[in-house]
C-alpha cells in the first residue's frame, strides 16, 4: 500500500503565547481507502460513503447539525466568584468530496456556537458567548502514478486542546492542534496554506517537499486591571521541510525529515528562526494499527538577539488502533519547542522560549448501528525556559449519540477542564460543560 501520510504544519496558541515550531508530518485523521477496506470500517472510521451523502454536480455532500442546550458552571473561566449559566449550543457542519481519479478535492466546515442570553461581559471578563470554527479545503493531483501534488488551505478559530472537534457530534475533519497552553482562555484565529510534492523513486524510496505559511491573530484577553492586547504577537510564520523515506516492507517506511520555520511578528523583537530534524517509522496499516512515531532534535533562536538560543529533543507519535470494526482508539503525544512572548503584566513584555508536551487519547465505540459512545482526554504543559512560569491544562469528556428516528439522534456530552499557572493564580480555573440536544445527519 502506498503511504497516505500528509504534512500538517500548524500554529495555535492558548493563553498568552505564540506559535511553536513546525511539527513533522502526521498521519491523516481517517484511514486510507486501502486500510478502511482491509478493516471493513467504511462508514465507521474510514470516512463518508456515497449512500450517506447528497450528490450534486459530481460532488458528495455530508451535512449535519447539532442543536441543544448547554450548561456552564464557570462561564467567565475564573478561579473565584464562579458564575453558572445555561445557554444554547448550535453546531452545523459539512464535508464535501469530489473525486475524478486524477484530481481529488475535499472541502469541510464546522461552527460551534455557544450563546448565553442575559450574561454579558464585564470590565474584567469577556462575554461567555463565543464561536469556534473550522473551515478549509484540500486538493490532491496525481498526474502520474508516482507523483502526488497536494494543496491545502484552512481557517480555524479555537481555544483549548480539542477546540471545535471535541464531542460526540463533532465531525471528523482536520483540525489544528494547540501547541502551547496557558491558564487563561485565549481564542486564536489562524489562516494557513500548504503545498507539498511527493515523488516515488526507484528501489522503494520516496521524497517529499513541503512549504507553508500561517497567519495568526488573537482575541484580546480581559485582565484584572485592564484588557491585555496581544497584537504584537500576531504575524506570519513560514515553514519548509524535506522528507526522504524508504519502504522497509510494503506496509512500513522509515523516514528522515528536516525542516525550518521563520516567524515574523508585528513586533520584530519576537521574530525567531528555527529548525528541526527527526527520523522515524510510519505505516498506513500494520495488522490493526497505523500511524507514525518519530524522534530527533530541534532548535530556536531569536532573530534580533533579544533572548538566547535554545535546543532540545523533539519526539512524538500518532497512533490509530482498530481492535474491532466498531471500536477505535487514537493516541498522540509530542514535544514541541518554540519562541514565545509571555505577558508578565498588561504593560510589560518578557521575551521567552517555551517547550510544550501534549498528549491526547480518544476512544469511539459503536454499541449498535443506532448508538455510539465516546471518551476523550488530554493533557498539555508549557514550561517557559527563561521564566519560572509553568502552565498546564487537563481536559476530559464523555458523550453518546442515540439515533431514535431515521437520521436524528439524541446527543449528550460532558466536558471537564482544569487549568493552572503556577505564578499567576488569577489565570487558573476549573470548568464543567454539559450539552444535551439532537443531532441530524443526512
Amino acid at each position: 500500500m502506498r503511504s497516505t501520510l500528509k504534512v500538517r504544519f500548524q500554529a495555535a496558541a492558548v493563553g498568552l503565547s505564540v506559535v511553536s515550531a513546525a511539527a513533522p508530518a502526521l498521519a491523516q485523521e481517517a484511514p486510507s481507502a486501502a486500510a478502511a477496506a482491509a478493516l471493513g470500517i467504511e462508514g465507521r472510521g474510514g470516512g463518508a460513503t456515497p449512500e450517506n451523502g447528497i450528490p450534486l454536480a459530481g460532488w458528495m455532500f455530508y451535512p449535519s447539525l447539532f442543536a441543544g442546550a448547554v450548561f456552564n458552571d464557570n462561564v467567565y473561566a475564573t478561579p473565584t466568584d464562579r458564575r453558572a449559566a445555561t445557554g444554547v449550543r448550535l453546531r452545523p457542519s459539512f464535508t464535501a468530496e469530489l473525486d475524478n481519479g486524477i484530481h481529488k478535492t475535499s472541502v469541510y466546515g464546522t461552527v460551534d456556537a455557544q450563546f448565553y442570553p442575559g450574561v454579558n461581559g464585564t470590565a474584567t471578563h469577556r462575554s461567555p458567548s463565543n464561536v469556534s470554527a473550522l473551515a478549509g479545503l484540500s486538493h490532491l493531483w496525481e498526474p502520474t502514478s508516482d507523483l502526488q501534488i497536494r494543496f491545502a488551505a484552512g481557517y480555524s478559530r479555537q481555544n483549548g486542546l480539542f477546540g471545535s472537534n471535541f464531542g460526540a457530534g463533532a465531525p471528523i475533519t482536520p483540525s489544528p492542534s494547540v501547541t502551547s497552553v496557558a491558564g487563561s482562555q485565549q481564542f486564536s484565529n489562524q489562516f494557513n496554506g500548504t503545498v507539498s510534492v511527493e515523488k516515488e523513486m526507484a528501489s522503494r524510496t520516496f521524497v517529499r517537499a513541503t512549504a507553508g505559511a500561517t497567519y495568526v491573530t488573537y482575541d484580546n484577553v480581559s485582565g484584572l486591571v485592564a484588557p491585555v492586547t496581544s497584537s504584537g504577537q500576531e504575524g506570519v510564520s513560514y515553514t519548509g521541510a524535506l522528507r526522504g523515506g524508504y519502504w522497509v516492507i510494503p506496509q512500513v517506511n522509515a523516514f528522515v525529515e528536516a525542516g525550518g520555520d521563520w516567524r515574523r511578528y508585528n513586533r520584530s523583537i519576537f521574530d525567531t528562526n528555527g529548525y528541526r530534524v527527526v527520523g522515524g517509522l510510519a505505516s498506513d496499516l500494520i495488522g490493526l494499527m497505523r500511524g507514525e512515531i518519530y524522534a530527533g532534535y530541534q532548535s530556536q533562536s531569536s532573530a534580533s538577539g533579544a533572548f538566547g538560543d535554545h535546543s532540545m529533543p523533539a519526539f512524538g507519535a500518532r497512533l490509530y488502533y482498530y481492535p474491532t470494526r466498531d471500536l477505535t482508539f487514537t493516541a498522540s503525544v509530542d514535544q514541541t519547542f518554540g519562541a514565545a512572548a509571555a505577558w508578565a503584566a498588561p504593560s510589560v513584555v518578557v521575551p521567552a522560549n517555551n517547550k510544550t508536551v501534549q498528549a491526547k487519547l480518544q476512544a469511539d465505540y459503536a454499541l449498535a448501528p443506532y448508538w455510539t459512545v465516546f471518551a476523550r482526554g488530554g493533557y498539555g504543559e508549557t514550561r517557559w525556559i527563561t521564566s519560572p512560569r509553568v502552565d498546564d491544562t487537563w481536559v476530559a469528556g464523555i458523550g453518546t449519540n442515540y439515533t431514535f428516528w431515521r437520521n436524528v439522534a439524541l446527543t449528550f456530552e460532558y466536558q471537564f477542564t482544569k487549568t493552572d499557572t503556577n505564578n499567576i493564580a488569577a489565570a487558573s480555573y476549573r470548568q464543567n460543560l454539559v450539552s444535551a440536544g439532537m443531532t441530524y445527519r443526512y
